[in-house]
């Protein structure tokens, strides 16, 4: 397959693309500044996610792909990177330009998991914005909907081990506050999985949830990453 692929240079994406690489797949990543590759089934296309809202620009990116799988993401906003641009429009238009392309096969969305009808943060509505319009289209296309990702080199990561090694505990209200981790490893193998499908079936806009083995309080994952860090 060839894989259209953005934000190739984050923590998931960059995950993914290895993946799809070693799984055979030609991966096309489009980001935001120019780079070279020496591996002649990786190349590079510049795209600027904070702009480029508009179903034009992203038709003739298309020619030739197989497979679009969109990783971009932030988790707070900084001058022109804007959920609104990032997580909703430019989404929206790349979806839009699949469906009109005509060619693409499947669209694989990382959304996230609680952008759904009870989503009240600007980041989870967002997200969930541009997922609607996806499962809207006359296009294959999986929803993938990842609870906390931790492993080696994520922000999120950092966080939660900078958290964990305060000398208080952190706990944000009085709910539970359950969460299900889930490593970055088995949310790579989900994506490939998912490319593999390709053309086994049409469905448009189904979600799915990835979660680790077990559920537990924000308060115990905590716990057991001070364990883990020697604490």
């Amino acid at each position: 397959m060839k894989v259209l692929l953005t934000g190739a240079t984050g923590f998931v994406g960059s995950h993914v693309r290895d993946a799809l690489l070693a799984d055979g797949h030609d991966v096309v990543c489009a980001v935001p500044r120019e780079m070279n590759s020496s591996n002649p089934r990786l190349s590079y296309l510049t795209a600027d996610f904070a702009k480029d809202t508009d179903k034009s620009a992203w038709l003739a990116r298309l020619a030739g792909i197989d497979v679009v799988i969109n990783t971009v993401g932030i988790f707070r906003e900084s001058g022109e990177q804007s959920f609104s641009a990032l997580h909703t429009k430019t989404p929206r238009a790349l979806f839009a330009a699949c469906a009109e392309a005509g060619t693409v096969r499947l669209v694989v969305q990382l959304s996230a998991l609680g952008a759904d009808e009870q989503a009240t943060t600007a980041y989870h509505l967002s997200k969930m914005a541009a997922d609607d319009v996806l499962a809207g289209l006359p296009l294959a296309s999986w929803i993938v909907q990842p609870s906390l990702i931790y492993g080696k080199g994520g922000a999120s990561a950092r966080v939660f081990r900078m958290l964990a090694s305060m000398p208080l505990t952190v706990r944000f209200g009085d709910a539970a506050q359950l969460v299900q981790p889930i490593h970055i490893d088995d949310v790579t193998a989900a994506f490939v999985a998912l490319v593999r499908k390709t053309g086994t079936d049409g469905a448009a806009g189904r979600r799915l949830a990835l979660v680790g083995p077990e559920a537990l309080p924000f308060t115990d994952y905590l716990a057991r990453l001070r364990s883990a860090l020697g604490i």
